[in-house]
């Protein structure tokens, strides 16, 4: 991984966990948009960097794409639910910050793993692709849950807007 994408990923994940951590409210495009987004950086990153693809490098990236899934499926069930203001939100626990310790802990591993076996740079430059994948799986559990819950999802700031005029 270059010293850009190093950059990039830790300013995302830093972000991310900053806003899980702090609590907010739940809804919005934001929850889909930004894994959306860092899902698009990870395949541009794939496309222009054109790292060797070998069987073992395919096999290691789909098991952790196949982690990163679950371990974000257990993200979101790791919030804290409850209503503020009216509205569905969520705060950060102790379960999430495990799962977060575990989900970089698969990839850092998975990078260790992947350089063994002679497929470090697919893995070093898949890394956004899979960090979206995973954001993404936990936005649709954590939506699931508040559907489930019944709680009221608070509307995007322009909808609120437009409503209001």
């Amino acid at each position: 991984m270059d010293a850009t994408s190093l950059v990039i990923t830790v300013a995302i994940v830093g972000l991310v966990l900053y806003k899980q951590f702090r609590g907010q409210f739940v809804g919005g495009r934001r929850d889909v948009t930004l894994p959306f987004v860092v899902i698009g950086i990870g395949v541009l990153t794939l496309a222009q960097a054109r790292p060797e693809v070998t069987a073992a490098g395919v096999a290691l990236l789909a098991a952790e794409l196949v982690l990163a899934a679950a371990l974000g499926v257990l993200r979101g069930y790791a919030f804290r639910l409850g209503t503020r203001d009216g509205w569905a939100y969520r705060s950060g626990s102790a379960a999430l910050l495990v799962a977060w310790v575990l989900t970089i802990g698969v990839r850092v591993g998975a990078g260790v793993l992947g350089g063994a076996v002679g497929a470090g740079p697919l893995l070093s430059t898949s890394s956004a692709l899979v960090f979206g994948g995973s954001l993404l799986v936990q936005s649709l559990v954590l939506r699931r849950r508040v559907a489930a819950a019944g709680l009221p999802v608070r509307p995007d700031e322009a909808r609120r807007a437009r409503a209001a005029a």
